[in-house]
């Protein structure tokens, strides 16, 4: 598991780390009428989640709805079950609709072999 480092007061992570490619749906500001001053993003990962993601504060005033994303999902620590589940970097739309395609055909490809599979409801006879 990874190692964890303290950094400004910030805790960083070293080791494994877990990235996931997604597209921004909404992004909601702390403009407005909100107690909370963070930027949020609306996102639809690769695999067909729809999840809300933090925005890192250095990309918040960048990001617009369709950008394609990385977002991080490491562990927030090397004994944690959480993740970060933060959108760290805005791609450019050529890379990003690149690395999407990839990702999701072989989801694709993966669901198709998992219906091609014809199970008997009892293994056991042929």
């Amino acid at each position: 598991m990874p190692k964890s480092l303290k950094k400004n007061s910030e805790q960083v992570i070293t080791g494994d780390l877990i990235y996931h490619i997604g597209k921004v749906r909404d992004v909601l500001t702390g403009k407005g009428k909100s107690a909370d001053p963070a930027v949020q993003a609306v996102v639809k990962m690769w695999d067909g989640n729809l999840l809300i993601l933090k925005v890192e504060k250095k990309i918040a005033s960048k990001i617009k709805k369709d950008n394609f994303i990385l977002a991080d999902y490491s562990p927030l620590s090397d004994k944690s079950p959480y993740r970060r589940m933060t959108v760290i970097k805005i791609l450019s739309s050529g890379q990003g609709e690149s690395i999407w395609e990839e990702f999701t055909s072989e989801l694709d490809r993966r669901k198709e072999q998992k219906q091609k599979v014809v199970r008997s409801p009892m293994p056991y006879i042929r």
